[in-house]
C-alpha cells in the first residue's frame, strides 16, 4: 500500500477552520475583494519617526506604571544582577536575549550570584514557571506612542516567560523601538502565516484586573511588576 492511499489526518490548524467554515456553512474562507480603505495617518498617528522615540517610549512606559532603567549596555549583566538581589529573585526563566556585549556572561555572573536559572524547557506545559521569581526577555519591538512590549513566543522563548513569573524584566534596545503599532503590522507584512510566532502579547504596564466594585488589584493574572531595561546599543 503507498502512503498516498492513507487518508492524511487534519492538522489542528485544518479541523478549527473547518468547524469555522461548517458553521458559516461555507466550503473555504472567504477572500476579500476589496481593498482596505487607506489609513488617514493625520488622525491615527499620535508619533512619528522624526520624534524622540526613545523620550516617548520612556515616559509612556513610566506612565503605564513599568518601571524603566538605562543600563550601560557593556554593565548590562552586573546592573540585572544587582536588581535581582534586590528584589530578593533567587530563580529566573530566561528566553531568547539580545546580542549584546554586556550579555555574553550573563548566565555565568547568575550561577555566581547563586541566582538559578531554571530549565524551563525541560518540563511541558508552564507550571514550572509558577514557581519562578522573575522571567527575563527580549522584545520583538516596543512602541513609543503607548509605552508597549511586543513578545512573541519562539521555539526558545517560551510564551509565559513574560506572564507568569511575578516579575517580568524586558531587555529593550533603543533600535527596537518604533512610533506606534501601525509600524509593527507594517514590519509583519508578506511574511508567510507559517513563519509568524504562533503567539504575540502586547503589555501595556503591569498584570491588572477589577472587581465589580471596581476596585483595582495588580498582579492577579500576571506579573505584578514590569522592569524595562532600555539600552544604547
Amino acid at each position: 500500500m503507498s502512503d498516498s492511499s492513507i487518508p492524511s489526518t487534519p492538522t489542528s490548524r485544518e479541523a478549527f477552520f473547518a468547524r469555522i467554515h461548517a458553521a458559516l456553512d461555507r466550503s473555504a474562507t472567504a477572500t476579500p475583494t476589496e481593498k482596505p480603505p487607506a489609513v488617514d495617518e493625520s488622525i491615527a498617528r499620535l508619533a512619528d519617526h522624526d520624534d524622540d522615540l526613545v523620550k516617548m517610549f520612556h515616559t509612556r512606559a513610566a506612565g503605564t506604571g513599568m518601571f524603566v532603567h538605562r543600563p550601560k549596555a557593556t554593565e548590562l549583566a552586573d546592573h540585572l544582577i544587582t536588581f535581582l538581589k534586590k528584589e530578593n529573585a533567587k530563580t529566573v526563566v530566561l528566553g531568547t536575549l539580545p546580542a549584546l556585549p554586556g550579555l555574553s556572561n550573563l548566565e555565568a555572573k547568575l550561577r555566581k550570584a547563586d541566582i538559578r536559572i531554571v530549565d524551563w524547557k525541560a518540563s511541558e506545559g508552564l507550571d514550572v514557571q509558577f514557581d519562578v521569581d522573575c522571567g527575563i526577555t527580549s522584545v520583538a519591538a516596543a512602541l513609543a506612542e503607548t509605552g508597549t512590549l511586543v513578545i512573541c513566543s519562539t521555539a526558545n522563548t517560551s510564551r509565559g516567560l513574560s506572564l507568569v513569573p511575578p516579575l517580568h524584566v524586558a531587555i529593550v534596545r533603543e533600535s527596537d523601538i518604533l512610533p506606534d503599532m501601525l509600524d509593527y503590522w507594517a514590519r509583519l507584512k508578506g511574511i508567510p502565516h507559517t513563519d509568524l510566532p504562533s503567539n504575540m502579547v502586547f503589555i501595556t504596564g503591569p498584570s491588572k484586573t477589577a472587581d465589580i466594585e471596581g476596585e483595582l488589584v495588580t498582579g492577579v493574572h500576571g506579573p505584578e511588576a514590569v522592569h524595562i531595561m532600555l539600552v544604547q546599543e
